[in-house]
């Protein structure tokens, strides 16, 4: 039997060892399309993705596109005006557009135009990517064009903070055309893929594949009772909405907990920490219960000596990997409202809430009494390690990508 010739476009490559939820999504989404189909990858070659070309996990065949040293004066004014369009016009009129040095190097790149036009399926991995349907449509009309949209970037656009008036007109903005362009893509694809019913629900119609990222592989054991009263947070904190998360946990919810249990620790694990929560974390001193303890290893330890997770995030749309995941490790959940978007069972939390008071009285209630919240877990980390495990999620790629 032929194998369907596939190609996954990304701006970003899973590999092992990658620090964010989405490139362990996207690691699982290669490996299985690298074995069972005839897969060409695409990507933007910024140093990231070199890096990342250079670890176990990525596809056999992997073209980096965009940046190119440039021979004569036209490639190296090309060049120069796509990472101007990357770096001023993404950053400041569509944060959603597509890299403009990928598109560049995607029409330069014989290869790559060889790989697309030849393709059964051609597989878009984010809005970024997808923004890409119309101009990919024409290089090959009759391949079947798959999007999978991690976020609803119009929701999280609506989200940024917008504390002044011109904030408020810039974000509005963006979110409107952001909505517009979503409206489009989605009528353009074939198959669209979201992660949540209430994904499917903001893009409206026609009807969408709901595949839920494989999170657990049934191998995390039951979580026993931490003998510390450890909250961890995991989380890539590189990015804007962690970062903020973490600031205000760190501001608004940590000194009430650490008001009624002094013994308490906050512990962030993920790499990424900025240079002002770095200084916000050694201003507490050894004695403010905050450690940064970085990128680890091993998750399972982490989660095993942890008494609660908290998922502290207010921006940010699509649902939130870590909270699934802090549920397939049956750890006890406190997030926000953002937190727990997209999560769709029933008495999943051991707090739910927005304001600080509420976090840190569900936190505190955790510590003081465990062995309640962890009869909750128990229950939910069996339900999650169905939904989100990867034989499920294998199943929905096989008869949605393979046929």
């Amino acid at each position: 039997m032929t194998r369907p010739r596939v190609v996954l476009i990304s701006m970003y490559v899973g590999h092992e060892g990658v620090p964010h939820a989405g490139g362990r999504y996207l690691l699982e989404l290669q490996r299985l399309l690298d074995a069972e189909t005839d897969l060409t990858m695409l990507t933007v070659g910024n140093q990231l993705n070199h890096e990342a070309a250079t670890r176990p996990g990525i596809p056999g065949r992997m073209l980096l596109l965009g940046h190119e040293a440039g021979r004569g004066p036209v490639r190296r004014v090309l060049n120069r005006l796509a990472h101007l369009a990357d770096t001023t016009w993404r950053h400041k009129r569509d944060p959603g557009m597509p890299s403009a040095a990928f598109v560049l190097g995607l029409l330069r790149s014989k290869e790559a135009r060889a790989a697309v036009q030849a393709a059964d399926i051609i597989d878009l991995q984010y809005s970024e990517s997808i923004r890409l349907v119309r101009l990919l449509r024409r290089i090959n009309p009759s391949a079947r064009i798959t999007g999978t949209f991690h976020d609803v970037m119009s929701q999280s656009f609506s989200r940024e903070p917008q504390t002044t008036e011109d904030e408020r007109r810039y974000w509005q903005g963006v979110a409107r055309r952001s909505r517009a362009r979503e409206a489009r893509m989605v009528e353009q694809l074939d198959e669209v893929l979201v992660f949540s019913q209430k994904d499917a629900d903001l893009l409206g119609n026609p009807l969408h594949t709901v595949v839920h990222p494989p999170l657990s592989d049934g191998a995390e054991p039951r979580h026993e009772r931490a003998d510390e009263p450890v909250v961890i947070v995991v989380s890539y904190l590189a990015r804007d909405e962690n970062n903020k998360a973490a600031l205000w946990a760190i501001d608004h919810i940590w000194p009430l907990v650490r008001a009624r249990r002094p013994d308490a620790v906050l512990r962030f694990v993920g790499g990424g920490a900025s240079d002002e929560l770095r200084t916000r974390v050694a201003d507490l001193g050894p004695d403010g219960g905050v450690v940064l303890a970085g990128f680890v290893d091993d998750l399972f330890a982490e989660y095993a000596e942890a008494s609660a997770a908290l998922v502290p995030v207010l921006q940010g749309a699509g649902v939130k990997f870590k909270t699934v995941e802090a549920m397939c490790h049956g750890v006890p959940v406190v997030t926000t409202s953002v937190g727990a978007e997209g999560i769709e069972g029933e008495d999943l939390y051991a707090g739910l809430a927005d304001a600080p008071e509420a976090l840190a009285a569900s936190l505190v209630s955790v510590l003081d009494d465990p062995g309640v919240a962890q009869l909750r877990s128990d229950r939910v980390q069996t339900w999650a390690q169905g939904v989100y495990g990867r034989e499920r999620f294998r199943d929905i790629v096989r008869s949605t990508w393979i046929g």
